[in-house]
């Protein structure tokens, strides 16, 4: 009925092309200090031209020693006297604060030496994010991704209203009347995972910014700083009293929030008065130099991070 076929005129199906190769993976870089730490970015296993930064940090902690100070922060003179006054002294009957129950005793002063990795002083910092750690893991911000894009950096952070730095703890912003007070985070071996659980492969695989033995930070993504102990003071000494437990044995108290004041003891007195908090942190400083007259406190460099361009071009918005 008008259909006609041409039998000899069929012909099959064009065969489909052949799926294009996958990408090569990208080359990746090996640190010789630490071989099994490979990036993406070569100038993270290169020195870098950044200056050498020479400091002292400190550390509120209890009677207990513990190796210091990987996976973890450091505070300046303020911050440390600020994290006292906030968090532990206001406590009645002991200074074991709210969340652990070793009883802070004394004040552990560090001298730290840094240096930036090439990718982190091209955008004009010397120190990254301020990184939180809770009991050695890195718990942020933006799950720590910073790590595979500047390398292991010293991060820091002020509680200055509108300052670029002031990130990731800006709440903190109004309850801070303390002078220079920034916090500063030293990322070490198997960042992301918690105590007891950083495998050997993990260590190998990601061993943090603290450079080996008492060698002298370079810039490379794996060795951003070192520390080395700096002496001590105890809280009891500092604030003018002889013995924790006979003082709170014979009714005093370091400072009730409820006054604004201490029962037998004013060192804490006046919270947010900023003149107060110049002098005891002030007094904290002089106590160290006296104690330890051939090593003079070294002030903190100011808190250089900027977060629009630490996080510029990524989904991150501090």
């Amino acid at each position: 009925y008008g259909h006609q076929f041409n039998c000899h005129g069929l012909s099959k199906a064009p065969k489909a092309p052949p799926a294009p190769a996958p990408p090569p993976p990208p080359k990746m870089y090996s640190s010789e200090m630490n071989p099994m730490y490979k990036v993406r970015n070569k100038q993270l296993v290169e020195n870098s031209t950044a200056p050498l930064m020479t400091f002292h940090l400190f550390r509120v902690q209890s009677d207990t020693n513990y190796s210091c100070c990987a996976n973890a922060d450091l505070t300046t003179a303020g911050a440390a006297m600020f994290y006292l006054h906030n968090e532990i002294v206001w406590h009645a009957k002991s200074r074991s604060g709210t969340n652990f129950a070793d009883p802070k005793t004394r004040i552990v002063r560090y001298k730290v030496m840094t240096k930036a990795t090439q990718p982190l002083f091209d955008l004009g910092m010397n120190f990254g994010v301020m990184n939180e750690f809770d009991i050695t893991e890195c718990t942020g911000p933006f799950e720590c991704e910073n790590f595979k894009r500047f390398g292991y950096t010293v991060g820091c952070e002020n509680w200055v209203e509108g300052s670029p730095a002031n990130f990731p703890h800006q709440k903190w912003n109004t309850l801070n009347k303390y002078p220079e007070a920034s916090w500063f985070s030293l990322p070490g071996p198997c960042p992301m995972a918690k105590l007891g659980q950083k495998s050997k492969g993990c260590v190998e695989t990601q061993p943090g910014g603290k450079c080996p033995g008492e060698m002298e930070p370079n810039g490379q993504g794996d060795c951003t700083y070192n520390t080395q102990y700096a002496g001590e003071i105890e809280i009891d000494k500092l604030i003018g009293i002889s013995d924790y437990q006979t003082f709170v044995a014979s009714g005093g108290r370091e400072y009730d929030p409820l006054t604004d004041q201490g029962v037998h003891l004013n060192f804490w007195d006046g919270r947010f008065d900023s003149v107060l908090n110049e002098w005891r942190t002030r007094k904290l400083m002089q106590l160290f130099d006296d104690t330890y007259p051939t090593e003079k406190t070294i002030d903190a460099p100011e808190c250089d991070f900027n977060k629009w361009k630490f996080y510029h071009g990524t989904p991150h918005h501090p």
